[in-house]
């Protein structure tokens, strides 16, 4: 079985031929990884940019790798929905040219594949989005096609993408806000503790919103931070980010603020969420114990008090 890893790489400014190269000791770990998973561009009408799509092999067998071009739109849910042949709001794929459609790549090759970007001069200002699909199919003797198809099996194939943000430069409108931030629950009894940061896109094109939630405790002592990295939220669509505290040792109530960037204009949204936590377990444990040791302390003391009286009795 195929399965697929996305993962992120530093752009060059120019791509380069394709080519294929053999990576030496290439482990087998069963998947494949293409990169960039994310393109972004400002471009103005009639300009072209090229950028280099990477793919690595690490399946342990040869691969037919096919490349297509779709449109991607928001999703409330998953962040982005691939379209098919459906076009989007701001169709990008017509403008998306890869060098090849389709190649074979053997267990422990790199593949570098050029990808044209060309922007009509008739190109109004705004957002356009594309996406570049890799299918991968495993390469199959003759002998086993025909085993496979006796026993009517169906290969499997794996999808992955590169999404393509371009930003055709002019007046645009960029709008977008903080819809809500809170904590997942009022009151937990251990962590981690998630944070949910919904932010809503109402402007024309993609924004990438960032910041950072502090946590105070109940002295209004700041005890941690954490960082939200820039995030990209669809024209038209609100996203979900859920931030995790992984502290093992919270107790009591705590405060968390947020700073968030909206990604434009340096704007910022603040927003407060109060929880508590309370490690019912450890109470209970605690509890116990001191109510042992009260016990304890009770029989012990008794036993002595009982003992004194005794040896104070006058002899007969």
């Amino acid at each position: 079985m195929i399965s697929g890893v996305l993962t992120l790489f530093i752009l060059p400014l120019t791509a380069q031929a394709f080519e294929i190269n053999t990576l030496a000791n290439m482990p087998v770990e069963g998947d494949y990884v293409i990169g960039p998973g994310k393109i972004e561009l400002f471009l103005d009408p009639g300009q072209s940019a090229s950028r280099d799509l990477k793919m690595t092999n690490r399946t342990g067998q040869p691969l037919t790798i096919f490349i297509e071009i779709e449109d991607f739109t928001g999703d409330p849910v998953s962040s982005t929905r691939l379209l098919g042949k459906e076009a989007g709001p701001y169709s990008l794929r017509d403008f998306i040219h890869p060098e090849k459609e389709s190649f074979v790549l053997a267990h422990g090759e790199k593949a570098t594949l050029p990808v044209t970007i060309s922007i009509p001069e008739t190109a109004e200002p705004g957002g356009l989005y594309g996406a570049a699909i890799f299918t991968a199919k495993p390469v199959l003797t003759p002998k086993e096609e025909e085993l496979e198809g006796a026993k009517g099996q169906v290969s499997i194939t794996t999808r992955l993408a590169t999404l393509f943000f371009v930003r055709i430069n002019g007046p645009v409108n960029e709008a977008g806000y903080l819809k809500s931030f809170t904590a997942g629950k009022k009151f937990y009894q251990t962590g981690p503790i998630d944070f949910s940061v919904i932010y809503e896109n109402t402007g024309s094109v993609h924004n990438n919103p960032y910041g950072q939630i502090e946590i105070k405790n109940l002295m209004g002592k700041t005890i941690d931070s954490l960082d939200i990295t820039p995030y990209f939220v669809m024209p038209g669509f609100s996203r979900d980010k859920v931030i995790a505290w992984n502290s093992s040792l919270a107790f009591g109530r705590y405060t968390a603020t947020l700073k968030l960037n909206r990604g434009y204009s340096n704007i910022i949204d603040e927003a407060e969420a109060n929880f508590w936590v309370v490690p019912i377990k450890i109470l209970i444990i605690g509890l116990a114990v001191i109510i042992f040791i009260a016990i304890f302390i009770w029989w012990f003391t008794s036993r002595f008090e009982l003992r004194k009286k005794n040896n104070k009795e006058p002899l007969e």
